[in-house]
């Protein structure tokens, strides 16, 4: 069984913007998002509205992916410094993950990047 199997519908696309060293304010879009044009084009869900209620579960999932060393958040001004740059404390953790404008696109002050551990790239054999 592999790491992709194990993970939750949320957790995948936590994961998968985390391959991409997407910004977390597309995560739920992407959640909610469908495709057109036979599937070769995804389209992110950018309705406010619709990304709000979900901000707990998505902050709860993420928060739980950090503890369990699969992702790491890395905010804009410190992504020059990567791999060196200074990692967020816990408290700029929470404090991310508790605000809308980190999770609603177009709407970020301070934008933060996912990106994959080494034990994750070790899990998935990257």
């Amino acid at each position: 069984m592999s790491l992709w199997d194990e993970l939750s519908a949320e957790e995948r696309v936590i994961m998968t913007n985390a391959l991409e060293e997407a910004w977390l304010s597309g995560v739920i879009q992407d959640f909610l998002g469908h495709a057109e044009a036979g599937s070769a084009i995804w389209i992110f869900n950018t309705d406010k509205d619709a990304v709000r209620p979900l901000i707990p579960r998505f902050a709860a999932v993420t928060k739980d992916m950090i503890r369990r060393d699969l992702i790491e958040l890395i905010p804009a001004d410190r992504y020059d410094d990567w791999p060196n740059h200074v990692p967020m404390t816990e408290s700029e953790i929470d404090a991310a993950l508790a605000g809308p404008h980190t999770w609603m696109s177009g709407d970020a002050t301070g934008p933060i990047m996912l990106m994959t551990t080494d034990h994750a790239d070790h899990l998935l054999g990257r």
